[in-house]
């Protein structure tokens, strides 16, 4: 009977295989491109191919066992690229990116150098990882405006655009400002003039080019991040890193942005329409970025620029020498996770960890910070984020205040903080300052040395329920005022040691 069973089960089997072959035949091409049937066997093309690898795959396994048609890896030398260090590695590994995200598979990165020219596009569900592979960021392309550049031109005249590709992301710099909505990529060159597309808008015939006007002189560069998503074009819900090393290449010539972090997930607003001053309507949905085990170093900006809706979970991760932060979470961010990272900033500027607008629901625990002008800060302005947890951190050489919560406006109030537990070592400043906060607490935080004595340990104005407790500074330290508080109700300052 066993046997019968078995040829009759076969005879089903190879039944339905047949008829489910029959219809994706039949299916229009455009069908047969979805993501839900991919390139099994890898040829380059959706076709007969995958399904006769289906059918193989069928029978000679268990019926009964699911076959997952993704469960193969694609690698970076295995789509063309070379990881010498010196070889432009960019198509080839959009290329890879390409595929893997409409197969469903994971990028790996063999051993090597890889060195790219523009930013390799992160979306949904993407997993990317290596065996300690470098992905770099080649040196910056600069030349200068010939021509003053009129608000939304679509091209612009340069001294030198021998240096450029097409396909290449630059900024047109102000002194001391660098105007984000002026990123375009370069879709053609004629001699020394450069015509591109707006990369920001979501509708660029509606809003190309420029978005003010330039004077000739004006600096022109390649800026880009490494891994970026882009909310204008895609969707980038849930994407892994973890196992690389990536090297942002800083040099002078470009200006300090968020958007050529090492990684950079484009900003978010709601879908019933945000309209900045750029008239650009962000509708796509950016969240869950998960980076692990990787080292960012030598960032034009932040080493995780997250400026999506929020999930962001950093763990075990090295960050070195960015320009402006280790870790920011933009405007309406809600939930973060950053644990057990070391991050050594470039001297005074950004914040080992900081927090925009209105960011929520964070959590900094078991980190060690170092080099930055402060340690944990949020934006300084109407907007207040809340229920911060800071937690089990080590602070080192940090040139201003460790702690920085200060808001602009009574009007939206802050607060929930806990800041606890930590330890600072060489204080040059005030541990925190704070303004329009309520409900904060600082507790069992130690002081292990002090570098210059600050006027105050705690500075806290304009708030209501703060408990400060168990601190202590190293002995023999006098502060002649180590809490200041001023126009704050409910302060409860208790078992600290002072001096």
């Amino acid at each position: 009977m066993g046997v019968y069973y078995t040829k009759l089960r076969t005879y089903f089997q190879r039944a339905a295989v047949a008829l489910a072959t029959l219809a994706i035949l039949l299916l229009p091409q455009q069908l047969k491109a979805q993501d839900w049937f991919g390139d099994v066997d890898l040829d380059g093309k959706v076709n007969i191919g995958d399904v006769t690898s289906l059918i193989d795959h069928l029978l000679a396994n268990d019926p009964f066992t699911p076959f997952n048609p993704y469960e193969t890896r694609l690698t970076a030398k295995g789509y063309g690229a070379v990881g010498d260090g010196v070889t432009d590695d960019t198509q080839a590994l959009e290329n890879l990116f390409d595929a893997a995200y409409r197969m469903h598979k994971a990028v790996f990165f063999e051993p090597g150098t890889y060195l790219i020219r523009r930013a390799l596009t992160l979306r949904t569900g993407m997993e990317i990882y290596g065996d300690n592979a470098t992905i770099k960021k080649r040196e910056a392309v600069t030349t200068s405006l010939t021509q003053a550049a009129s608000k939304h031109q679509t091209y612009i005249d340069v001294a030198d655009a021998s240096g450029f590709n097409v396909g290449d992301m630059f900024v047109i710099i102000e002194p001391n400002y660098a105007n984000e909505c002026t990123f375009g990529i370069v879709t053609s060159i004629e001699g020394n003039r450069i015509n591109f597309s707006n990369v920001i808008s979501d509708t660029q015939n509606k809003f190309p080019g420029c978005v003010r006007n330039y004077v000739s002189g004006r600096q022109v560069t390649t800026s880009f991040a490494l891994l970026r998503s882009w909310s204008p074009r895609f969707d980038c819900d849930g994407v892994y890193i973890h196992d690389i090393i990536l090297d942002g290449n800083r040099n002078s010539s470009e200006p300090k942005v968020w958007s050529n972090s090492c990684i950079h997930l484009d900003a978010y607003y709601p879908p019933n329409g945000y309209t900045g001053n750029t008239g650009i309507e962000y509708r796509h949905i950016q969240r869950n970025l998960t980076v692990n085990n990787v080292t960012i170093k030598n960032s034009p900006h932040d080493g995780i620029s997250d400026q999506s809706m929020g999930g962001l979970h950093v763990s075990n991760c090295t960050i070195e020498n960015p320009a402006m932060h280790g870790v920011h979470m933009g405007t309406r961010y809600s939930g973060g996770v950053i644990t057990d990272n070391k991050m050594t900033g470039s001297g005074a500027s950004g914040a080992g960890v900081f927090l925009c607008q209105n960011v929520v629901n964070v959590i900094v625990e078991n980190n060690e910070i170092s080099s930055f002008n402060h340690g944990v800060s949020d934006e300084e302005f109407a907007t207040c984020g809340k229920y911060t947890i800071v937690r089990n951190n080590v602070f080192k050489n940090i040139t201003s205040y460790v702690f920085d919560f200060l808001k602009a406006s009574a009007t939206s109030r802050g607060g929930g903080h806990i800041i606890t537990d930590n330890s600072i070592e060489g204080l040059k400043a005030m541990m925190f300052s704070g303004k329009y906060l309520d409900y904060v607490t600082i507790a069992n935080n130690t002081v292990s040395s002090v570098t210059t004595a600050p006027t105050a340990i705690v500075s806290i104005t304009n708030s209501d329920n703060v408990v400060i407790s168990g601190n202590n500074l190293p002995s023999g330290t006098t502060i002649a005022q180590p809490v200041r508080s001023t126009d704050t109700t409910n302060l409860l300052d208790n078992g600290n040691s002072w001096n």
